[in-house]
C-alpha cells in the first residue's frame, strides 16, 4: 500500500501518509496570485515544534482511512467517549476510519493504545472544497471508549465565548505530520508548537481573499506551523479549550513563515452538539 496526499482545489490542504509510511505523492492544483496560476498542492504538519512528554495531550487522535490508494492519516480530537472532531477533508474520505487513541509512537502497538472503528461518520453538510468553508466532521465511536489517564476528552469553548477571536493567544498545535519541510514521512512520535493566533484580515493578504469568519488563523514565523498529516487535529487555547481544527496552508512549505489556517471552533457549537452527545454550555 502506498502512502497519499489528496488535494483539493484552492490552497494547500493536508493529508497525509499512509501504510508502509512512504513519502507521500502529491497532485498539484493551482492558486491564483496577482491575476495567474502557481502551482499549489496540499499542506499542514508539525514543523518547528518539539515532541511532546508521553500522552501529555490525552485527547490527540490518528485516523487510518483507508482510501482507493492505500491508506491516508489525519489527526482528530477527542470529545467525548463516542464523538471525535477532525477535518471534513479527512472525514469525507472513508465511512470506515481507524480511530488510534492513547498513542504517542503512533507507528507502534503502544499498550497504551486504543484502535477503534468509526460507527458512523458526519461531514458537514456544507463542505465546500472549492472555498474551504466549513472543513468540519464527526466521527461517532460505539460502544464508547473507556477514559483514563492517557485518553481523555478536551473541552470546548462556552457559548459566552463564542465570539472570542483567540487574537494574540499562544495556542497549541499538535500532531504526527511532517516535522520539516525536508521530511519524507509523518513523525514517529507525537509533536506540538506553540502559535499566536493572527488577524483573519491580516491573513486573508496571504490567501487572497479565501479566509473567512469561519477560519481562524496562526503566525508562521520562525517556521513554525502544522503540516502534511497534520490535517484534523487540534488547536488548543492557553486555557485549555479546542478553538481550531487543522485545515490547510499553502503549498510552498510549511517553514516559509506563512500562517496556518484552521477551522474555527466557536463558529460550529450548535452543530457539533446536534450531531454528538457533546454537551456545550
Amino acid at each position: 500500500m502506498k502512502m497519499k496526499l489528496l488535494v483539493f482545489s484552492l490552497v494547500a490542504i493536508a493529508l497525509a501518509q499512509a501504510a508502509e509510511w512512504k513519502p507521500a505523492h502529491i497532485h498539484p492544483s493551482t492558486l491564483p496570485r496577482n491575476g495567474q496560476l502557481m502551482k499549489s498542492k496540499i499542506s499542514p504538519r508539525i514543523t518547528g515544534g518539539d515532541e511532546v512528554e508521553p500522552h501529555s495531550l490525552p485527547y490527540q487522535v490518528g485516523l487510518m482511512i483507508p482510501t482507493d490508494d492505500g491508506t491516508a492519516f489525519c489527526g482528530a480530537s477527542l470529545l467525548s467517549p463516542t464523538t471525535v472532531l477532525t477535518a471534513a477533508h479527512c472525514g469525507e474520505l472513508s465511512t470506515n476510519i481507524e480511530i488510534v487513541l492513547g498513542a504517542h509512537r503512533i507507528r507502534d502497538n503502544e499498550d497504551t493504545q486504543v484502535r477503534v472503528n468509526s460507527s458512523q461518520v458526519v461531514v458537514h453538510p456544507d463542505w465546500d472544497r472549492l472555498t474551504l468553508q466549513n472543513d468540519l466532521a464527526i466521527l461517532r465511536i460505539s460502544p464508547a471508549v473507556e477514559l483514563n489517564e492517557n485518553i481523555q476528552t478536551v473541552a470546548l469553548p462556552t457559548r459566552a465565548n463564542a465570539n472570542d477571536d483567540y487574537l494574540d493567544d499562544v495556542a497549541t498545535a499538535s500532531g504526527w505530520g511532517l516535522a520539516s519541510d525536508g521530511a519524507e514521512t509523518i513523525s514517529d512520535v507525537l509533536r506540538s508548537v506553540q502559535v499566536p493566533v493572527g488577524a483573519n484580515s491580516g491573513c486573508n493578504l496571504y490567501y487572497f481573499g479565501v479566509i473567512q469568519d469561519t477560519h481562524l488563523c496562526t503566525a508562521g514565523d520562525g517556521g513554525k506551523s502544522t503540516c502534511s498529516g497534520d490535517s484534523g487535529g487540534p488547536l488548543v487555547a492557553s486555557t485549555g479549550e479546542l478553538i481550531g481544527v487543522t485545515s490547510f496552508g499553502i503549498s510552498f512549505g510549511c517553514e516559509i513563515g506563512w500562517p496556518a489556517v484552521f477551522t474555527r471552533v466557536t463558529k460550529y457549537l450548535d452543530w457539533i452538539a446536534e450531531n454528538s452527545d457533546v454537551e456545550i454550555n
